[in-house]
Parts: C-alpha cells; sequence; structure tokens
C-alpha cells in the first residue's frame, strides 16, 4: 500500500523514533522491520508490516503515550494529518486499519494497567 510512497524514512536496529511525552505532527506505516513499543519503559506491543505507529498523539494532536524504538532495520511512510485524511478518501479500508490498530493497543494499555495494579496488590 505504501510502497510508492515518497515521504519515507529508514532507520538502524535499535533508532527511537520517538519518546512518551514528544509532542506529535505525524504517524508512521510500518512498510518493513520491526518497532518495538514501551509504556513507563516497560513492553507494550511489537509493531510489524502494514502496522501503525505514533497515529493516537497525531490524531488528537496530543503527545505520545509510548516510546517507539526499532527492533530492526525499519522503512516507515511517514503521514501527517492532511496526508492521513487523503490516504483515507481514496482508501476507505485504511480507515478501519486504523482504528483496529488503536483498538489493539488500548487493549495493550488496559492489560499493561491491570498488570501494574496486580503488582501494587501483591505488596
Amino acid at each position: 500500500m505504501f510502497r510508492d510512497w515518497e515521504d519515507v524514512e529508514e532507520h538502524r536496529a535499535g533508532t527511537v523514533i520517538f519518546l512518551e511525552q514528544d509532542s506529535a505532527d505525524v504517524m508512521y506505516v510500518i512498510i518493513s522491520g520491526e518497532v518495538g513499543l514501551t509504556l513507563h519503559g516497560e513492553p507494550l506491543s511489537t509493531e510489524r508490516k502494514g502496522g501503525v505507529i505514533g497515529e493516537m498523539a497525531m490524531i488528537n494532536s496530543a503527545t505520545c503515550g509510548t516510546t517507539a524504538t526499532t527492533l530492526s532495520e525499519v522503512k516507515l511512510a511517514r503521514l501527517d494529518r492532511d496526508q492521513l485524511k487523503a490516504f483515507i478518501d481514496e482508501n476507505t479500508d485504511f480507515a478501519l486499519h486504523v482504528m483496529a490498530v488503536m483498538a489493539n493497543r488500548l487493549r495493550a494499555v488496559d492489560k499493561y494497567i491491570d498488570m501494574r495494579f496486580a503488582q501494587m496488590d501483591s505488596r
């Protein structure tokens, strides 16, 4: 889907794409490679080809809730808000894909919160 995208970034393994609390005016679609997302230093998820990162902060003009670090060599399509709107107009299935990614991310954060509360209860 993003093979011919003009705004592409390539990164080596171990590169931080964004940090928690960074401002976000773009999101990324993973063309190849793997990106790990962490929350307060704890692993949250691993995103692969077709995965989307930075979408929640970009969509609602907030700061990033996670840190994204490349786990391998990565190729990313970079989209700002206007590019996302235009791409969704032409590819409505992509809107559903982004919503599914966001729902899965929220489930992962919910699991993280449950785990943290369980740790607090066991003290």
